[in-house]
């Protein structure tokens, strides 16, 4: 059974719609009702919550950038991705990288997943203006330049200091200059 749709003059039905509106107009509309209909059906997977499965991420050699569904802790990812490029660590070298990620979440009150991966994405963007800072040096070199909420994000501190150095300073002057005008004297 149909309800009528009510305005002030009266009941108006879907019938008397159509006798108002032309057959092309009626034809379009009904178009419209059914693609939007359509469009919420579909072959696809329906989405999996974040709480309920992990991606099971356990080779972390196998990505560029560590999602929130990734199991591999942060500091674990970079090692690997360094040991990968042929860098040479000691287990107590892990041990410093993993505490400079610690102190670079704690002082720009990013996640450590959060730095991991700006770190890899400033250490791509220098390699492709020729230079070869790795992740890990740059998050020391930044949390040391940069006092505690003196700046916004390690994003922004590192987009600061990739200007600088696209700009033609060295790496230790780049530091000295957000040192400068973020560290505790700035």
């Amino acid at each position: 059974m149909r309800l009528p749709y009510v305005t002030a003059s009266g009941p108006i039905s879907f019938e008397s719609i159509t006798n108002v509106i032309s057959v092309p107009a009626t034809l379009r509309l009904s178009g419209i009702i059914l693609a939007l209909l359509l469009s919420g059906c579909g072959d696809e997977q329906p989405r999996q919550q974040s709480s309920e499965k992990k991606s099971g991420l356990t080779k972390v050699e196998q990505t560029d950038w560590l999602s929130m569904q990734d199991e591999t802790a942060p500091g674990d990812w970079l090692i690997a991705r360094e040991m990968k490029s042929g860098a040479k660590l000691l287990p107590d070298d892990a041990d410093k990288l993993r505490q400079s990620l610690a102190e670079a979440s704690a002082r720009f009150k990013d996640s450590p997943r959060m730095i991991a991966n700006r770190a890899v994405q400033l250490e791509q963007m220098l390699k492709d203006e020729g230079s070869d800072e790795t992740a890990s040096v740059l998050i020391g070199g930044l949390t040391k330049a940069v006092a505690p909420g003196r700046i916004e994000s390690f994003g922004a501190a590192g987009q600061q200091y990739y200007n600088m150095r696209k700009a033609g300073l060295s790496r230790e002057r780049a530091f000295d200059e957000l040192s400068k005008h973020y560290g505790t004297g700035g």
